[in-house]
């Protein structure tokens, strides 16, 4: 059973940021999970797939978790710019 989600997160001027930020959390190697994330604009897409719900579930928590985190700490310090 291949199993698909994909959420769309608007984050705004932060979106280039927490993108950088989190761009190094893909060169994890899972064998069950296959995650993507793409910048379109200001909006972040996350797109996991898996081979069972309980991978899933366990990519979706760790994703979720990182996003939140990354946004969260975007939001503590608004005067954040992207060093090229």
């Amino acid at each position: 059973m291949l199993v698909l989600a994909e959420f769309e997160f608007d984050a705004g001027n932060t979106a280039r940021i927490m993108y950088g930020a989190l761009l190094p959390e893909l060169d994890q190697d899972y064998q069950r999970t296959r995650t993507t994330l793409k910048l379109k604009g200001e909006v972040l897409v996350l797109k996991v797939e898996a081979n069972d719900l309980v991978s899933m579930r366990a990519a979706l928590n760790g994703w979720l978790r990182l996003i939140k985190i990354t946004y969260e700490m975007c939001s503590l310090t608004p005067d954040t710019q992207v060093i090229n």
